[in-house]
Order: structure tokens, then C-alpha cells, then sequence
């Protein structure tokens, strides 16, 4: 019992922690430009600004898909290891884990609007429950292909 919460619920727990950080004040687009900016200038020092904001934009929202797939694998492992799901599919051990990364993106965007220079964003819950479903998929080709061989 203390192993399985050691390593299913502390890394997901821990994770679940980066991500209400970055939905901190650390986490908002004018904190986040002073890394992306100097490095995108960096890179090619003729860069306009509407494209630096551009791939800024771009870079913040693919991290709310990575930040969520990482979140689904995880969820995962926890609801898959479940003595009390054990009977369960695996497809609802899929559809649990959605469930929950979602209701967590949910949660993740009601917090940000309590915080300065945040805002909730219906899209940012769905693009959020998009990533922890490439990463369930992922998880579930990864599985299947283990099963396989």
C-alpha cells in the first residue's frame, strides 16, 4: 500500500503541484516573455514583435497539452492501479482517467481567476482535456503494443 502511493500518487500529486504553479502568478504571459523573448531574440535578432507574441502564443499553449498528457498518463497509472477498479476495463480506466484530468483542468482554471494578470478560459479546460487525451492515447498504444509483444 505505501509503495503504490509512492510511486503512483506521490509523481502525480507532485505534478499536480507544477501544475498549480504555473497557474500562479509565475504563469502568466508577461512573467513567461521575459525567458521566451530574450531567447527567441536570441535566435534570430530581426524577429518581429507580432512574431515573437505569435510563437510565444504557440509555446504557452502547447505547454497546457504537454503539462495535461503528462497529468492523463499519470491519473492513469493511479486509476489502473486501483484494487478497487481492478475489474474495470481497461477502456473505463481511459474514460476514469479523462474524466478526472478534466475535472483537474477545470479546477486549474476556476484558480486562475483569483489570480492577477490570470484568466479562466473555456478553451484552456478543453485544450487541457485534449492533451490528457494524447496522452491517454499514447499510454493506451503503449499498453497495447506491451500486450502484443
Amino acid at each position: 500500500m505505501l509503495r503504490r502511493f509512492m510511486t503512483h500518487w506521490v509523481p502525480l500529486l507532485l505534478w499536480m503541484s507544477v501544475i498549480f504553479g504555473a497557474s500562479t502568478g509565475l504563469g502568466t504571459p508577461a512573467h513567461t516573455s521575459r525567458f521566451v523573448r530574450p531567447f527567441l531574440l536570441w535566435l534570430d535578432p530581426h524577429m518581429s514583435e507580432e512574431t515573437i507574441e505569435l510563437v510565444h502564443h504557440c509555446i504557452r499553449k502547447t505547454a497546457h497539452a504537454v503539462e495535461y498528457a503528462i497529468l492523463g498518463f499519470l491519473v492513469w497509472r493511479v486509476v489502473h492501479s486501483t484494487p478497487a477498479l481492478a475489474s474495470h476495463s481497461s477502456a473505463h480506466h481511459f474514460r476514469l482517467a479523462l474524466l478526472l484530468a478534466a475535472l483537474y483542468a477545470a479546477t486549474d482554471e476556476t484558480h486562475q481567476l483569483f489570480v492577477p494578470g490570470r484568466e479562466a478560459a473555456v478553451r484552456d479546460v478543453l485544450l487541457d482535456t485534449c492533451g490528457a487525451g494524447f496522452g491517454l492515447t499514447l499510454t493506451w498504444l503503449a499498453v497495447r503494443g506491451r500486450k502484443s509483444a
